[in-house]
C-alpha cells in the first residue's frame, strides 16, 4: 500500500454540498459563534440561493452536531462543552495511534514523513494566522489518518477534525504558542523518518496531553 497525496475525502460538489461546506467553514473558524441563529431565509438570501439546498445543508449540520434545532424549527450553533472535547480526546487517543502503528506495519513512515514535512513549512508561514494555523494543524494529522486509505475511516476522522479546529480557534490556541505547536509536530516527522515507532506514539501522546491542558486552562479562565 502507497500513499498517495493529498489524501482528501472525496465531497459532494451539489449546490446543497456547497452550501454546507460555507456554513460549516463559518462555525469553524468562529464567524457563526455558539448559539447564533441560522435562518433559512437569511442564509438564502446571503449565499444567492433557494432556501431548499439551504435547508439540505442544514439538515447535514444537524447530523455532524454543529448545529441544533429549536422550537418553531430555528436552527442554532452548537455550544461547545467540556463534554464534548472529552469525548473527541479520547477519539482522537484511539485513532492517531492506530493510524501510526499501521504506518509502521506496512512499512511507509518515511514516505508519511515526506508528505508531512510541506505542512510544516506552511505552518511556519501562518503563525500569525491563528485560524490559518489551527486549519493546517489539523490538516496534518488528516494526512496521517487519510494516508491509510481506509474510507470509513477517514469519513469519521472527518468530523472529528471539524470539530477539533473549531475548538482549538475557539479556545485554544490562545494558550499555545505558535512555535511549540510546530516543534511538536516536526518530532513526528522525526520519530517517523527515523523509523521510530515509540518514538513517534509518545510525540503524538504528548502532543494530545498538551492541547488538553490547554483547553483546560482556558476552561479555566472562564470559571
Amino acid at each position: 500500500m502507497t500513499p498517495y497525496p493529498p489524501f482528501a475525502v472525496k465531497k459532494e460538489q451539489s449546490l446543497s454540498g456547497t452550501i454546507y461546506e460555507k456554513i460549516k467553514d463559518k462555525i469553524i473558524i468562529g464567524e457563526y459563534p455558539p448559539n447564533t441563529p441560522l435562518l433559512e431565509r437569511s442564509l438564502a438570501e446571503d449565499f444567492g440561493v433557494s432556501r431548499t439546498p439551504v435547508r439540505e445543508a442544514l439538515k447535514r449540520l444537524l447530523m455532524d452536531d454543529l448545529i441544533t434545532w429549536e422550537e418553531r424549527r430555528m436552527a442554532l450553533v452548537s455550544t461547545i462543552n467540556e463534554k464534548d472535547v472529552r469525548e473527541l480526546f479520547v477519539m482522537r487517543q484511539m485513532i492517531e495511534p492506530f493510524a501510526i502503528r499501521r504506518t509502521f506495519s506496512v512499512g511507509e513512515p518515511k514516505l508519511l514523513a515526506g508528505f508531512l514535512a510541506p505542512i510544516i513549512n506552511e505552518m511556519k508561514e501562518l503563525k500569525n494566522d491563528h485560524v490559518g494555523l489551527m486549519k493546517k494543524d489539523m490538516d496534518f494529522h488528516s494526512t496521517i489518518i487519510n494516508s491509510l486509505q481506509i474510507q470509513m475511516l477517514s469519513q469519521m476522522w472527518q468530523n472529528i477534525s471539524d470539530k477539533m479546529t473549531r475548538i482549538a480557534i475557539y479556545s485554544i490556541h490562545a494558550k499555545r504558542k505558535p512555535e511549540s505547536i510546530i516543534e511538536e509536530h516536526n518530532k513526528v516527522i522525526d520519530a517517523l523518518w527515523n523509523c521510530k515507532l515509540e518514538d513517534a506514539l509518545a510525540c503524538i501522546e504528548n502532543h494530545h496531553a498538551n492541547i488538553l491542558t490547554a483547553y483546560k486552562i482556558k476552561h479555566d479562565d472562564y470559571m
